[in-house]
């Protein structure tokens, strides 16, 4: 058991959370009272939940929010003494790094005589490190990087039996033969996802312009959404400084006005959907065209629960996102449909050419499964049933568990060992 505290937040952070899903206990143990002891060996989690909160407020601004700089007197002495280990918990997003914000923890740890590597820094972005050297040289040494997705193993133990949750169905063999049914299908794809971010955006006109929104499932709520999205001057900039784009701009202009999309018949909104599933829309549809959090060139490096999702489902996924993204899914143990799907999008860095490439395979996809519908779903069900026994009989949370869990738990025990 790792004895630990936390600061920051009225709750141990998402971390801490996740590591009681799929297990017995926890192997974090919170100290009495969430007090050090004068003996104890012990992490203290910094509960971060919000980039935001890793910026140091300007002098002249009244601070309202609990700040890292804050942290106890004599927990820094512990630091110091090789007792504790300052966990920065941000397991609930995967932002690119940030100069400044990093500049300013470098700072903090050389000013208070923090040893290197005593600070680490837990996040999904597994391309923050590299940067962090590119950018800081041996200084960035100071802080050990570290990784763990807390919506991706949200969902293993959502699929998982431990759980109970019956997803995708009690009868996990019965959905596989009604998702490769061919009569269940009514509509070429499913576009779900409504956080109108960049590629969410962009990929919905793209619907548009090929005059497919018609015959798919598609949810978006316009750009005014309870989570904050990509705003109207930022996607038609970077159509602007991506000019193969430009056949978009008239499919935009209308979106930008078009009414909601609705497909499920959940009221809740944001993360609350995360673990909403509706089975139906992938019953009725031949495969997902995901419109990951992230449209990065390579500075953003993780997958959401939006990925993992299609792939729990078994359910074909194209993919708007990051490069690098579905090896994320093999290394997790699912299989891919890379032997009908076009998968060269990703080695491609540049954001604008690899989402021409994934609209060229839908459009390639498409036109497939009109030629012969019984004929492409039988090239992608030998995938879709691995991976949905991948998903619900366990191996993919234990997977989880095992690649990545036990080796952040495993770091951090050696760290206040020794």
């Amino acid at each position: 058991m790792l004895p630990m505290i936390f600061r920051g937040h009225s709750e141990a952070g998402f971390f801490a959370r996740a590591l009681t899903l799929s297990s017995d206990r926890s192997p974090l143990s919170l100290l009495p009272g969430n007090l050090r002891t004068d003996d104890a060996r012990y992490v203290c989690i910094i509960v971060v939940r919000d980039y935001q909160r890793m910026r140091t407020p300007s002098r002249v601004e009244a601070r309202q929010d609990w700040h890292y700089t804050d942290l106890d007197t004599e927990i820094l002495n512990d630091a110091r003494s090789g007792r504790c280990v300052i966990l920065f918990d941000l397991s609930n997003e995967g932002p690119a790094y940030d100069a400044a914000t990093f500049l300013q923890l470098y700072d903090w740890i050389e000013a208070n005589d923090i040893p290197a590597q005593r600070c680490v820094w837990l996040a999904q972005n597994r391309a923050v490190e590299q940067a962090a050297k590119d950018h800081v040289g041996e200084r960035a040494g100071l802080i050990r990087f570290d990784y763990y997705d807390y919506f991706v193993k949200l969902i293993a133990w959502e699929f998982s039996p431990s759980c109970r949750q019956n997803i995708p169905g009690a009868d996990p063999g019965a959905f596989t033969e009604r998702l490769t049914d061919r009569a269940r299908k009514r509509s070429l794809l499913l576009c779900l996802n409504a956080t109108p971010r960049l590629p969410r955006v962009l990929t919905v006109a793209a619907l548009h312009y090929y005059q497919l929104i018609a015959e798919s499932i598609v949810s978006f709520p316009g750009l005014n959404y309870v989570k904050q999205g990509a705003s109207w001057a930022e996607v038609m900039e970077f159509v602007t400084r991506n000019p193969t784009l430009e056949y978009l701009r008239s499919s935009l202009d209308y979106i930008a006005n078009m009414p909601e999309l609705k497909v499920d018949n959940y009221d809740e909104k944001g993360n609350a959907l995360v673990t909403k599933i509706d089975a139906s829309v992938y019953e009725r549809s031949y495969f997902s065209v995901v419109t990951e959090s992230d449209f990065s060139d390579g500075r953003i490096d993780r997958v959401t629960e939006k990925l993992t999702k299609a792939y729990c489902m078994g359910h074909p996924a194209l993919l708007v996102g990051n490069p690098n993204s579905i090896r994320f899914m093999t290394t997790f143990g699912f299989q891919d449909w890379d032997k009908v799907l076009d998968r060269s999008t990703e080695l491609e860095i540049d954001s604008a050419a690899r989402f021409q490439v994934v609209m060229r395979d839908l459009l390639k996809q498409v036109s497939r499964i009109r030629d012969d519908k019984d004929r492409w779903l039988q090239s992608v069900s030998e995938v879709t049933a691995y991976n949905i026994d991948h998903a619900v009989s366990g191996k993919f949370a234990s997977n989880y568990v095992s690649t990545v869990e036990e080796n952040v738990v495993d770091g951090l025990a050696r760290a206040i060992a020794s």
